[in-house]
């Protein structure tokens, strides 16, 4: 059986990106936090970044120090197992503050690797 290449896993976290902006586009803080399939639907997004990013090689990861990889699969972590104590303000910060970066270094690799 034959390793996913690194390509799809970038692909995937764009596409978990491009869902997850999608999902709360037009839509307060408050909104979200009270739309549970909502923000089920971007909890779910977000696992799956994290997984492609714990599937990406250490020698891409080093090539971009600058994207906090780490957190990234910690957020997924989180998010996974502790799902009683799944701050939706963090998740919200974090898709307004955090996941825009993400997306664009991501294309960046993307084109390094085409």
């Amino acid at each position: 059986m034959s390793e996913r290449p690194q390509l799809l896993y970038c692909q995937d976290i764009l596409e978990s990106g491009a869902a997850i902006q999608s999902y709360v586009k037009g839509i307060t803080c408050d909104g979200f936090v009270q739309d549970r399939m909502r923000y089920s639907a971007v909890i779910r997004e977000f696992e799956i970044i994290g997984e492609a990013v714990g599937k990406l090689s250490e020698e891409l990861k080093r090539q971009y120090p600058e994207i906090p990889w780490q957190d990234v699969k910690d957020f997924r972590n989180l998010l996974a197992h502790e799902y009683f104590g799944v701050d939706l303000e963090i998740v919200w910060n974090t898709i307004r503050d955090d996941l825009p970066m993400l997306m664009d270094a991501v294309r960046k690799i993307i084109h390094g690797v085409k």
